[in-house]
């Protein structure tokens, strides 16, 4: 059966809010270096770790299973050609996705590719019979020698995939934003980038609690999210 892109969203909504009291699952992640959560975080969590602690610690769901598929380096067109091997072989009940920081060495020219790829990850996703989740990747610092054009057009492409195709949206680059302008600071908070594309501790457990904020689990009374970073805590 063929759904719109409002009743898809709906729909979604909809199973994210019963997997979370419903029977066990299986969370799998996909993304680049950001999600696997190596090096930058220098020994504290990443995002995906984070993400497991809370649901299946503090949510009691202790038979859920939380896949980290993060691949350093990759990019939406690896995982299509890897897909069954990163996400269908766990039989996931939900999909979180999250490329753009390597795809965007692309350029401009690159965008249309790179949405067609995003659009390609839903579509397998909701063949296997899960539910996706899109999250748009953190803003990163100036580039310097590479050269590289932006990460922006990359972020809107992962909006509009979401829009079109009804799929629930991590706006991380929004918060992001959000936040740098409150502060007056360049494209990212101080202090959220362990390097000029990698989020270090503070940054991942900021990308922690939008998740929780889009699924509805974001509590202030939780140990995960009230986790002190160098010294300041996640704000609300």
């Amino acid at each position: 059966m063929d759904f719109s892109a409002a009743e898809y969203a709906d729909r979604d909504a909809r199973r994210l809010a019963e997997v979370l009291v419903g029977p066990p699952v299986t969370w799998v992640f996909l993304g680049d270096s950001i999600t696997q959560a190596v090096v930058h975080t220098h020994g504290a969590r990443g995002f995906v770790e984070h993400f497991a602690e809370r649901v299946r610690g503090e949510l009691g769901r202790l038979p859920d299973a939380v896949v980290n598929s993060g691949v350093s380096g990759a990019r939406a067109e690896d995982v299509l050609a890897e897909f069954d091997w990163r996400a269908g072989r766990f039989a996931p009940d939900v999909v979180l996705v999250m490329f753009g920081t390597n795809d965007r060495q692309a350029g401009p020219d690159g965008v249309r590719a790179y949405r067609y790829r995003l659009d390609q990850i839903v579509q397998r996703t909701r063949d296997l019979g899960a539910t996706v989740v899109l999250q748009t990747p953190p803003p990163v610092m100036e580039e310097g020698e590479n050269h590289h054009a932006g990460l922006a057009a990359y972020v809107e492409a992962v909006r509009s995939v979401s829009a079109d195709l009804g799929v629930v949206l991590v706006d991380h680059a929004a918060h992001w934003a959000t936040v740098s302008a409150t502060g007056g600071g360049g494209p990212a908070p101080a202090g959220w980038l362990d390097d000029p594309s990698h989020p270090g501790a503070r940054g991942h457990l900021e990308m922690a609690r939008t998740i929780f904020r889009t699924l509805g689990i974001d509590d202030d009374d939780s140990a995960v999210c009230a986790t002190q970073v160098e010294g300041v805590s996640a704000p609300v």
